[in-house]
């Protein structure tokens, strides 16, 4: 584990009056932008995993939002291996829905008609491409299934909107050849053009889709440091703070009992029952919940009949009509129909 760290509390209030700090640890180690400490800190670990733990990294999984790849391949860790990327698949669905969607949202993009049916659709799109991947990962990953997932990719927007004249019958059905085809509608418009270049950068990300690769682990792994460090609320993080509180989510993180493995450590001796007993709960419920994931399940809706209820809305129970109104409306709708005749 690295920490990169642009503050230190000694001589950040030295400087405000005009000082030099006293003799002290300093946790300033970093002078440039926050947004380079991540790939700094991956270029370290790289460089140094031959000498700490004797492997080398072949493959990094990124998220497209740093500069971490490039600077790794700079930096030559591995003189005769080149590291290669992969896309996160979290990420890639995640920006693909949301490029889709502001295309929806922009209204010079197209008829308000046909940005709808794409909005409808959206779903479908991403579900098109999951189910063909899934298809394709049963077998050996190979160049081949990159190819042909490629093709597949390229091909959904015309499977989704009704044109199934390239479609392969193992992924289309023969209830959705008989869809409202919206192809030429979409490419009158113009905005077929803007939805395939969405789908042009997903379908460049092929081999990471296959690998099923994402960064969950890490994800993970931020939000034990930021409960840790208490979140952005209040600065808990003066001195070395920040350091420690990073150092023990990574004891959490790895073991998952932190509070036993620290006390082992500093005291030679076990933790208290109370301790043990929090962590032995905290465990339990780990495993009921991750048991009662795996099991599939439906959710059941609250109401079977949206629609129908007879205690409220439109289709709420009324009293009869009187008499009177009975009759004036009975009038109206045989006038109404003798008109039309």
């Amino acid at each position: 584990m690295a920490v990169r760290n642009r503050y230190c509390m000694v001589c950040s209030r030295a400087a405000a009056v005009n000082k030099l700090p006293g003799k002290h640890c300093c946790s300033k180690n970093w002078h440039g932008s926050s947004s380079s400490m991540e790939a700094n800190i991956i270029q370290e670990g790289f460089q140094n995993s031959v000498a700490m733990y004797g492997v080398k990294y072949a493959k990094v999984i990124g998220d497209g939002d740093s500069n971490v790849y490039k600077t790794i391949l700079d930096s030559r860790p591995y003189d005769e291996l080149q590291v290669e990327k992969l896309e996160c698949q979290n990420h890639l669905f995640r920006n693909f829905c949301l490029k889709l969607k502001d295309i929806v949202r922009d209204s010079k993009a197209g008829p308000i008609t046909l940005r709808k049916c794409l909005g409808k659709n959206i779903l479908r799109l991403r579900k098109s491409v999951i189910s063909a991947t899934a298809q394709l990962t049963k077998n050996e990953v190979n160049f081949d299934c990159c190819s042909i997932l490629q093709k597949h990719i390229l091909n959904a927007p015309y499977h989704v909107f009704g044109d199934h004249q390239n479609c392969v019958d193992s992924v289309c059905s023969i209830q959705r050849k008989n869809d409202t085809n919206w192809i030429p509608d979409l490419l009158q418009s113009g905005l077929l053009y803007r939805i395939m270049n969405v789908v042009n950068n997903l379908a460049d990300n092929s081999k990471s889709l296959l690998f099923s690769a994402n960064n969950n682990c890490v994800e993970q792994f931020h939000s034990i440091v930021a409960k840790f460090i208490g979140g952005k609320r209040v600065n808990f993080c003066l001195r070395r703070s920040y350091l420690a509180r990073c150092s023990g989510a990574v004891i959490s993180h790895n073991s998952g009992s932190f509070m036993s493995r620290v006390h082992k450590s500093m005291y030679n001796t076990s933790p208290g029952n109370f301790v043990k007993s929090t962590e032995r709960r905290r465990e339990n419920d780990l495993i009921r919940r991750k048991r009662k994931m795996s099991r599939p399940r439906c959710r059941k809706s609250l109401f079977l009949e949206k629609g129908r209820n007879k205690n409220y809305g439109v289709r709420a129970e009324k009293p009869d009509l009187s008499e009177d109104i009975f009759s004036q409306k009975k009038r109206k709708a045989s006038f109404h129909s003798a008109t039309i005749n």
